[in-house]
């Protein structure tokens, strides 16, 4: 029977032990940065958390020193004022090791928040990034306005070069943060924020809202992709260029349907008549891993069930369910858009 009633015990221990080794590395563990912003916040982070586990180790040994070496009864020991010895104790330990600890750690963190730029910045950004309900907006600006074009929940930047990011938002409070690559920062009505990006290897970096900002908070998810130079340019290039025609008989009926159909009231396809600005840009949507603000793999399962049914999906967001289609068109209408590469 003992044996039995302690196996949820030892099931319980394995699974918190698995849990606590599998944070190491993970993708969004900000105690393994990928690059310099993020090294500098995982300093202070480590530098907080050996300062004051050394503390709470001292302070139990001390506990159980006075506890083993307790004698006699209450009664029988002198008034505090009387054991001068006492109030040195109580003057080290309460008062000065705190404000030690927690001054040393106060300019600490001052002097690493220091290093970020925050506000308004001297050189003009790279990459916009717009926090709207719920999905991020990244708009490339490094090339005029004639060299703009939007990449919806999903950031591109090349290796070992810094990209400075400015934030803002389209209605409420976001956050936006990467945890490998940078701590967070809020994107707040009517300011500006930056930042600036930078990871020291090709990968890709996890991102989300930090900041409860409705409804769908939970599914406002980003992606940050670091490309070696060369990759970056042949991305870069193929984003700037138009939506490319469709080829297939399929697919010229599925343009025809995405035409007729409420998506090019909200959608913009470079090169067509759809210049909708509600929802994100879908040029190149067929490049894209993910879709729904991050939250769904872009395959043709998950697309056609966006289409179909998104408030099932995502309820509240402002894409409508387009639930008319025939099967035939809903096929058609997927298959043109997988193959906006």
């Amino acid at each position: 029977m003992d044996r039995v009633r302690h196996r949820p015990l030892r099931a319980s221990g394995a699974a918190a032990l698995a849990l606590l080794l599998g944070g190491c590395g993970a993708p969004q563990d900000f105690l393994f940065p990928e690059g310099p912003a993020a090294r500098r916040l995982a300093e202070l982070g480590w530098t907080a958390l050996i300062a004051f586990s050394a503390v709470t180790v001292i302070v139990w040994i001390l506990l159980v020193v006075v506890i083993a070496r307790r004698r006699g009864s209450f009664s029988e020991h002198a008034p505090i004022d009387t054991a001068p010895q006492g109030i040195g104790w109580i003057l080290v330990g309460g008062l000065i090791v705190p404000v030690a600890v927690l001054g040393a750690m106060f300019v600490f963190t001052l002097h690493t928040l220091g290093q970020f730029p925050m506000g308004s910045h001297s050189s003009a950004a790279d990459i916009r990034v717009e926090g709207r309900q719920w999905w991020f907006d990244a708009v490339y600006t490094d090339q005029g306005p004639a060299g703009q074009f939007h990449v919806p929940s999903e950031l591109h930047i090349p290796v070992g070069k810094p990209v400075t990011i400015e934030l803002v938002t389209r209605d409420v409070i976001h956050s936006f943060w990467v945890p490998k690559l940078h701590g967070k920062v809020d994107l707040v009505p009517g300011l500006d924020n930056h930042i600036r990006l930078q990871a020291d290897r090709p990968g890709v970096y996890e991102g989300e809202c930090a900041e409860f900002c409705g409804a769908q908070h939970a599914h406002m998810r980003l992606r940050v992709f670091a490309d070696t130079p060369a990759d970056y340019a042949r991305w870069r290039a193929a984003q700037m260029a138009g939506a490319a025609p469709p080829r297939t008989p399929a697919a010229r009926r599925g343009y025809a349907v995405f035409m007729a159909a409420p998506c090019a009231a909200c959608h913009t396809i470079r090169g067509t008549p759809a210049q909708g600005q509600v929802g994100p840009d879908l040029t190149h949507v067929g490049s894209r891993t993910r879709i729904a603000g991050g939250s769904l793999v872009n395959d043709t399962a998950n697309l056609e069930a966006w289409i179909v049914h998104a408030q099932s999906l995502k309820p509240g967001a402002r894409m409508p369910d387009i639930d008319k289609l025939t099967g035939a068109q809903l096929r058609d209408l997927t298959t043109y858009l997988q193959s906006l590469k």
